[in-house]
């Protein structure tokens, strides 16, 4: 394996990881998915005014759990 795979294959499993806790606070009813992921975006345009790469992978997190959310 090359390491852009590598790195792909770790912000992959993050991003999973993300939507799982994402999916435990909904069942917990502490917050619904679609409402962290509208935090998370907005945590995302944050970061991306001094580090437009982690931005980006949080953005894309972000659109991962909505995705899971149904919204």
């Amino acid at each position: 394996m090359d390491e852009d795979s590598d790195i792909r294959d770790l912000v992959g499993a993050q991003g999973k990881l993300v939507v799982f806790l994402a999916s435990l606070l909904q069942r917990a009813g502490v917050v619904k998915t679609g409402e962290f992921a509208s935090l998370l975006d907005t945590f995302a345009l944050a970061v991306t005014e001094t580090d437009p790469e982690e931005g980006s992978i949080l953005a894309a997190w972000s659109a991962h759990v909505r995705a899971a959310s149904g919204h």
